[in-house]
């Protein structure tokens, strides 16, 4: 009986391991894996898990189609992608990072308005006391540089 070109693929992807090495990385047991390696149709769990525990694309292993290591996918996907799929993932991705700097820029504002209308903050910065940190800044001087370097952040809505 010849061997299927799925079986082919499964020897290239196990290379020299034994089906017992097989069995532990796939939690199968070695006789089944022994049958799959010799021809029975394995089931989709061993496939899956041998995919998993081997990094092999499962489109590779199934079809035939793309690389076989899972590594590679994204390197091959990148070029074989047209231009205009590539633009459009630059533009989502852009999107996406736009978006998250909004939100953190509206985190920085909040956490600015908490700042000035905490009472311990008004305490600290009008506190006049000789007291140092470990690097020699009074504690009221720190507040107030971190406090007067919040406003020059540009807002959302200036840009």
């Amino acid at each position: 009986m010849p061997e299927s070109a799925l079986h082919q693929r499964l020897h290239a992807a196990t290379g020299n391991r034994s089906y017992r090495h097989l069995s532990e990385l796939t939690e199968t047991n070695p006789e089944t894996v022994r049958r799959y390696m010799q021809g029975q149709s394995p089931s989709v769990e061993f496939l899956s898990a041998l995919c998993a525990a081997l990094s092999i694309n499962g489109e590779w292993l199934l079809t035939g189609k793309g690389p076989m290591r899972l590594a590679d996918v994204r390197k091959s996907a990148l070029q074989n992608a047209e231009a205009s799929e590539l633009l459009s993932a630059m533009a989502r991705t852009i999107e996406m990072l736009i978006d998250r700097v909004d939100r953190l820029e509206l985190l920085l504002q909040m956490l600015e308005i908490r700042v000035r209308t905490a009472p311990k903050a008004t305490n600290l910065l009008e506190t006049k006391t000789d007291a140092k940190d470990a690097k020699g800044t009074k504690p009221g001087d720190r507040i107030r540089t971190i406090a007067d370097a919040v406003p020059k952040r540009s807002s959302p809505a200036d840009r």
